[in-house]
């Protein structure tokens, strides 16, 4: 409501009305954000809910994008991206990421200046999802043949294919299910140590290294943390992730680097506790977060580490000094106990004392 709010009021100033909006006038309005001397960050991070509202307020018209001037794939690409958003409701950065994994697929049957739906067959598809899949891990092997699967359904949906192909997608490799891995007291150690704390730099990241590990903290969780969610007096900090809020103790040793850390903090454009320091300084992304992990571990000279394992480490940390499961479901913010299971494969201490011992009968 506040960007359509800012979208009426900038409307008035150039004179535009309600039947001149369209996608140009709406990608005017985010430049126009953009050239702001403190641009709103919200702008850009909602524009496709806004789009979506003004599409089904019937003040959008998305077939009023001039297809006919782009060519056959750009043309089949745009009328897919409209039914993601339409029919499926899908985010920009969804859309945009299956777009960037299947295009390809609609490329490859593209002759003469036509895309040629008939020509497509389970062969060919299998042949394009390994060949793209090829310099990735398995995650992103699985997100090319969701994006690929995504395609054939609008394909079929709307005429294109007179039968359905996504039976006849090979499933992607899955991963090889294994012990969760922490890391010891040295490698956070050294972790801590590879910058100089008293840099807002060195004090950032070292914030960022406690809060994780000590908190277990998912890596989305520590970017969406606000100076509003630390509660000083009561010691205790909010969380937010995966669609549940949940409060956890801050720890001393927590509480002072993230107070080392907010004095040497620079004026920001929001009020996230762990923002960039080049400008635009604001929320770091999740990405940006797992790569300061990553780099620390270079810096430190140890095997390279990332977020999630310091995450594990907490949980780890919990069951070795004698709490219960369910102490680090609470702690990790499992919404099922099935979930937190999994650490109890690393719990030696309890496992030696329910092994039978090698020659005794069990009684």
């Amino acid at each position: 409501m506040n960007v359509l709010k800012r979208l009426s009021g900038w409307m008035q100033l150039v004179g535009a009305g309600v039947d001149d909006i369209d996608e140009d006038l709406l990608a005017q309005f985010l430049a126009m954000e953009d050239t702001r001397d403190r641009p709103c960050i919200s702008v850009k991070h909602v524009s496709g809910a806004m789009r979506r509202v003004l599409t089904v307020s019937g003040y959008l018209d998305i077939a009023g994008v001039q297809v006919d001037s782009l060519d056959p794939v750009q043309s089949t690409v745009t009328q897919w991206c409209s039914w993601m958003r339409e029919q499926r409701g899908l985010t920009e950065k969804t859309v945009a990421a299956r777009c960037r994994y299947a295009v390809g697929l609609v490329e490859v049957v593209t002759a003469d200046g036509l895309v040629q739906w008939p020509r497509l067959d389970a062969s060919t598809v299998n042949a394009y999802v390994a060949e793209r899949g090829r310099p990735y891990g398995v995650v992103a092997r699985a997100h090319i043949v969701d994006s690929v699967r995504c395609l054939l359904r609008w394909a079929l949906s709307t005429g294109r294919l007179d039968r359905d192909l996504s039976p006849g997608i090979l499933k992607p490799a899955g991963t090889r299910r294994s012990l969760p891995r922490g890391v010891n007291t040295e490698q956070v150690a050294a972790l801590l140590s590879a910058r100089d704390a008293a840099t807002p730099l060195g004090a950032r990241d070292r914030a960022l290294v406690m809060i994780l590990v000590r908190l277990g903290l998912r890596v989305g969780e520590a970017a969406r943390l606000s100076l509003d969610d630390i509660d000083w007096a009561g010691g205790c900090l909010k969380v937010t992730g995966k669609g549940r809020e949940h409060s956890l103790p801050i720890p001393v040793d927590v509480g002072q680097a993230l107070e080392a850390w907010l004095r040497l903090r620079p004026p920001a454009l929001d009020r996230a506790v762990f923002v960039r320091l080049r400008a635009p300084r604001q929320t770091m992304t999740t990405s940006g977060i797992s790569g300061i992990i990553a780099r620390l571990s270079d810096l430190a000279g140890i095997d390279r580490i990332y977020a999630h394992r310091l995450r594990h480490t907490a949980a780890m940390d919990v069951l070795a000094a004698g709490g219960t499961l369910t102490e680090a479901q609470e702690l990790l913010g499992h919404a099922f106990a099935v979930t937190t299971m999994a650490y109890a494969k690393v719990d030696l201490a309890s496992l030696r004392e329910l092994v039978v011992p090698f020659g005794q009968v069990p009684r």
